[in-house]
């Protein structure tokens, strides 16, 4: 059910009024701490208060447009730019057909970011190793769409997420590159409505993660996991735990979990308009230990919503061609979601 699209069609309408004015100021606070959970509540709260999309609405300025756009998340003002200017179009009395349209103009279907959407023209790995450059560049991009909500009462959503990762080798001849990391997913979030509890959300999905190689480069595994979001004043801690599938034919990396070990744990910071993340994996063996470490620090650059972007990576399971290899590196450059 298409029910983001429903709600960015009714942001709009709710922007004007003092009321949901209030709303969106509160959403926005909660979005600048890293609560997505109570920032997109709100964000609803201020959509459903909002008058009926259907009735007509006073043309803004292109002065006015952009000022209001100011006041909503960067991921949405692709939306509401062009619900703008669609106002200008001749009126069509089918409701489905205009909302048609405007999904046309403005290029959405429901997509909104997921995991940290960067390029980092600069990553720098410390470790030597044949037939690579030392300094490459390094991008991922992320996205989640919502499939179905609250088909069990429990305000839960269905969604699905695609993550990919690549690392190239943009100073080899020719560029090749070197890694990709394709990530799938299913999940399940069930949020945890208790007063003044820490748990603030629970989580449970598949996770498929390959390199798309075959031969003696191809890497990949399965796993259901489940992790729970918990709120310790300002920072966000998220355990999580998985099981791995096994293959029915030969495994590509039957050891990862001598690497990667049975979960990770992911720990968030907002202080201001800065972003630190933390996360963490360790497989737990008193001898052989092995871990990974990724440091994470964001913070604004462009009105626009572009981030600066700096990640530091120390241990195992950067990526897939790499997991049982130690990887020191460092990567600079930009982010478009956090």
């Amino acid at each position: 059910m298409p029910k983001l699209i429903l709600f960015l069609a009714l942001f709009a309408g709710a922007c004007v009024a003092f009321a949901q004015s209030d709303m969106i100021e509160i959403a926005r606070e909660y979005e600048a701490k890293g609560d997505i959970q109570n920032a997109m509540e709100w964000y609803k709260k201020a959509a459903l208060a909002s008058t009926n999309p259907a009735s007509p609405q006073p043309k803004e300025t292109p002065a006015a447009l952009e000022k209001r756009l100011q006041a909503i998340p960067p991921y949405v003002r692709q939306y509401e730019r062009a619900k703008a200017y669609s106002a200008h179009l001749d009126p069509i009395e089918d409701g489905d057909a205009q909302e048609t349209i405007l999904q046309m103009i403005s290029g959405t279907f429901g997509l909104i970011p997921y995991h940290t959407n960067y390029l980092a023209p600069f990553s720098y790995d410390g470790r030597a190793s044949s037939g690579r450059k030392k300094t490459e560049t390094k991008f991922q991009f992320s996205f989640q769409k919502e499939l179905g909500h609250d088909w069990l009462g429990l305000d839960e959503s269905y969604s699905f997420g695609y993550t990919q990762t690549a690392w190239w080798q943009i100073l080899q001849e020719s560029s090749p590159f070197r890694e990709t990391n394709y990530q799938p997913e299913f999940f399940v979030t069930v949020p945890y409505k208790g007063d003044g509890s820490t748990f603030k959300a629970f989580k449970f999905g598949y996770l498929h993660q390959s390199n798309g190689q075959d031969g003696q480069k191809s890497r990949s595994w399965d796993r259901l996991y489940a992790s729970t979001i918990l709120q310790i004043g300002t920072v966000f801690v998220t355990p999580r735990v998985w099981y791995r599938l096994r293959e029915s034919d030969k495994d590509d990396n039957p050891d990862i979990h001598d690497y990667l070990g049975y979960g990770d744990l992911t720990l968030l910071y907002p202080k201001g308009k800065n972003l630190f993340k933390a996360t963490l994996t360790n497989n737990l063996h008193t001898s052989n230990n092995r871990s990974g470490v990724a440091l994470e620090w964001s913070f604004p650059l462009l009105e626009s919503g572009v981030f600066g972007f700096i990640q530091y990576y120390y241990g195992y399971g950067e990526s897939l061609i790499d997991y049982d290899k130690l990887t020191n590196r460092v990567s600079i450059g930009f982010a478009l979601s956090r």
